[in-house]
């Protein structure tokens, strides 16, 4: 006869069907413990197994899924402790004495569960002092009461095993009040540490952190409230049973509110996918599969980056110095988190750089970019024809710096070498000019004229190459003898701060190519010349007064101003309404600070 080998359900997996047995096993130990007061209660005895049961199953789900781990065993040891409770209802032997040992654990080991999620671990002194303050107070201050009463004071039977040592009904009683002030105090406190926590989480941390800090204040506001009622006047069995049963079920909350923030953040992972594929769209580009993960990990600080051609780029297709860890030659910064993506080949497709606090949600990382790996290897493309554009650009704006600095080189050179040898020339004419005969007088007085002439010409041509006041005294010194000269009114606002050579000159050749445009095509009577800083970038604006209607033609001054600024990244605005005048505006990054 073949035997039959029954399999579990998919959906009752490994670590379900662990959770459950500790759950059964957490219940049958508080059937067991509290046996002797089920039997009178059986409505009781059904909320509180149900509660107890549920609230291990709940410990054993976290502790076996990826978001609070550690948090999922404080609370399943808490459950037993919750258990280990109802040993008072046999009101004999050690049972009452365990009891409210294992009810202060049971508080203590929920809060350092509350502080330890999500990152397992208790992050900085307050936690840490809370903690340590915690477990003094509801450990030696449970010490401290059985030590001054009687087991009666506190509703057992007087025959219960109680380490009494030197009872005093005035100072139980002063010393429970004290007692349980300062544990409303602590439980303030623990609301307060989570509250303050919550500025400096990551928006998705926030997202699950906010409502469990809402079932904190819940949960402990009612353990508190009927805690209290223990204080004063005669305290039967039954009284302590029910606060147990109305503690249990208020604590209750935070396991719920744990595993819903963790089913969450597993509905998250398993929606990934739709939303990133919702929100990259068609047509796919780099700028959307990057806002769709930012949008998805709740992280507006995400960059994106992608290989291309050996090496990484940003979503302009800037190279960038990009490594997934810290031992990279250009690690990520403080606070910061690099994730790599690789194709199916091993071969690097992109890297993320995120905060580092998306580190807890790696598998929430991992299936939105699993999720967008289609569309990240289609944006590569992308980025590989931006990449060569970049290096075009690049390799532009190293010309035009490159003619920048040749200009003032030549103009310098004309200025110091050849001028100086013409003057040395005409001052050799002179003196052959006096010792000369009349014929010969006069022809040297005519070659110096000449000499005179070309110096003034190549003077001009100096400046028209790389004024050398633009070198030596900055771009508001070099527009100030421009304006001079020009045919209209010109009023100028440019500061006196200097800007890197070649914006500089840039600058300076477009102002002077708009200022003979106002004035020779326009007919402008006044034009106003500024230049401005804003924030990374300088603005330089040109407005006149005249005719109008100027637009760039291929060839012309204009074409060639935006040509020019074009090369250093920067563009050219022109507004010139016919009969309104013409302002041309010039925008160049700045990155000199």
């Amino acid at each position: 006869m073949r035997s039959v080998r029954v399999r579990a359900p998919l959906w009752f997996a490994a670590p379900l069907r662990r959770a459950a047995a500790g759950g059964a096993a957490v219940a049958a130990g508080a059937l067991a413990a509290g046996w002797p007061h089920w039997r009178g209660h059986p409505a009781a005895a059904a909320v509180t197994l149900l509660c107890c049961g549920g609230f291990a199953v709940a410990g054993g789900l976290l502790a076996a899924g990826r978001l609070g781990r550690r948090t999922g065993a404080a609370f399943t040891a808490a459950a037993a402790a919750w258990a280990l409770t109802w040993a008072a209802s046999w009101n004999a032997g050690a049972g009452p004495v365990a009891s409210v040992f294992a009810q202060s654990v049971f508080f203590v080991t929920i809060g350092v569960g509350v502080l330890v999620y999500p990152g397992g671990r208790l992050d900085g002194t307050v936690a840490r002092l809370w903690t340590g303050v915690t477990a003094v107070v509801m450990v030696g201050g449970q010490a401290l009461l059985c030590a001054v009463s009687r087991p009666e004071w506190n509703g057992f039977a007087a025959s219960a095993a109680w380490p009494t040592v030197a009872p005093g009904r005035e100072a139980f009683q002063c010393a429970y009040r004290a007692i349980t002030t300062v544990e409303a105090a602590l439980a303030g406190a623990l609301v307060i540490i989570l509250l303050l926590r919550l500025p400096g989480t990551g928006r998705l941390d926030r997202r699950f952190t906010v409502p469990i800090a809402a079932a904190v204040t819940v949960g402990v506001a009612g353990a508190l409230a009927v805690q209290g009622s223990l204080i004063g006047g005669h305290v039967s069995l039954d009284d302590v049973m029910e606060v147990y049963l109305f503690q249990g079920v208020c604590a209750t909350v935070l396991p719920l509110a744990f595993l819903a923030a963790a089913l969450r953040a597993r509905l998250a992972e398993l929606t990934a996918a739709a939303r990133m594929q919702r929100l990259t769209g068609h047509p796919v580009s780099v700028e959307k599969v990057r806002d769709a993960l930012r949008r998805v990990l709740h992280d507006g600080t995400l960059d994106l980056w992608l290989w291309a051609d050996g090496g990484y780029v940003d979503i302009t297709g800037r190279p960038i110095a990009a490594g997934p860890g810290p031992g990279t030659a250009a690690g990520p910064a403080a606070g910061r988190w690099r994730h790599e993506v690789r194709m199916s080949g091993g071969e690097p497709l992109a890297t993320v750089d995120a905060d580092d606090r998306l580190r807890g949600h790696g598998a929430l990382v991992e299936a939105a970019l699993v999720a967008g790996g289609r569309a990240l290897e289609t944006v590569r493309l992308q980025a590989a024809a931006r990449a060569h554009l970049e290096r075009a650009r690049d390799a532009r704006e190293r010309l035009v710096r490159a003619q920048a600095a040749e200009r003032e080189r030549v103009a310098a050179q004309l200025q110091r070498s050849a001028q100086q040898r013409l003057r040395a020339l005409e001052a050799l004419l002179a003196g052959l000019e006096a010792a000369a005969g009349p014929r010969a007088r006069e022809q040297a007085r005519a070659c110096r004229h000449e000499l005179v002439e070309a110096a003034a010409e190549l003077d001009g041509l100096a400046r028209g190459v790389h004024p050398a006041i633009l070198t030596d005294a900055g771009l508001a010194a070099a527009m100030r003898p421009v304006a001079a000269r020009a045919a209209a009114s010109v009023r100028l606002d440019v500061p006196a701060r200097r800007y890197p050579p070649e914006v500089e000159s840039t600058l300076y050749f477009a102002l002077c190519e708009a200022l003979a445009n106002a004035a020779k095509h326009a007919g402008a009577r006044e034009v106003r010349l500024s230049v401005r800083d804003e924030p990374g970038r300088v603005v330089a604006e040109a407005r006149d007064d005249g005719a109008g209607g100027a637009r760039p033609v291929p060839g012309g001054g204009l074409a060639g101003l935006t040509d020019r600024v074009r090369a250093l990244r920067g563009h050219v605005d022109v507004e010139s309404p016919p009969g309104a005048g013409t302002t041309v505006r010039i925008i160049l990054p700045r990155s000199d600070g």
